[in-house]
């Protein structure tokens, strides 16, 4: 069996005795996936504080719903797609409550800066990432931080939204061609 088997393997085991009502073994579960939740709701949602909650809700409706994952083995799946669910939910209340979104605070991704020692243009493109990421549907803001951000798989991807391969692709591609638009004036 190879490494991965083995870690999906324990991880169903994780999850079975959790089902089983063992504490422990929930308790092990979130510090295996807790790093990359948080990940993927900071991708989304910008704001690490925002993130932490969003976090939290979604483990507590993990460990109340745990009882209705039928395939242990996709744990991280199913929980990464209830904190995308979760972080989505938070989009659009701050949308209905302030007007706007403020998504991907600091991530600068793997293109160059023109200037990246200047403090100041730092900030100027963090500013102009968060603003170009508020104009991206929740759907292309959640691929572009599951596939560019996170590394993970185009069939991963479309898994956590709960579609298709081919609509991660295209979600993917929209939110690059935007953003590439919308941030030219900082990336070489």
């Amino acid at each position: 069996m190879t490494d991965d088997g083995r870690r999906k393997s324990g991880i169903a085991a994780l999850v079975r005795a959790s089902q089983a009502g063992d504490k422990v073994a929930f308790d092990r579960l979130v510090r295996l996936h807790q790093q990359q939740a948080m990940r993927l709701a900071t991708g989304m949602l910008g704001d690490v504080d925002d993130a932490a909650e969003a976090v939290q809700e979604a483990l507590v409706k993990a460990y109340t719903r745990l009882g209705s994952l039928k395939i242990p083995g996709r744990f991280r799946v199913w929980l990464l797609r209830i904190v995308a669910h979760e972080a989505i939910s938070r989009q659009r209340a701050r949308r209905r409550q302030a007007g706007f979104l403020r998504l991907a605070a600091g991530y600068v991704g793997k293109r160059t800066v023109r200037t990246p020692d200047a403090a100041g243009q730092t900030e100027d493109l963090k500013t102009a990432i968060k603003r170009a990421m508020a104009q991206l549907t929740a759907k292309e803001a959640q691929a572009i931080t599951l596939f560019g951000l996170e590394d993970l798989p185009h069939e991963e991807v479309a898994r956590i939204m709960g579609c298709s391969t081919q609509s991660t692709r295209w979600h993917v591609y929209r939110a690059r061609q935007k953003l590439r638009l919308l941030l030219r004036e900082h990336l070489k």
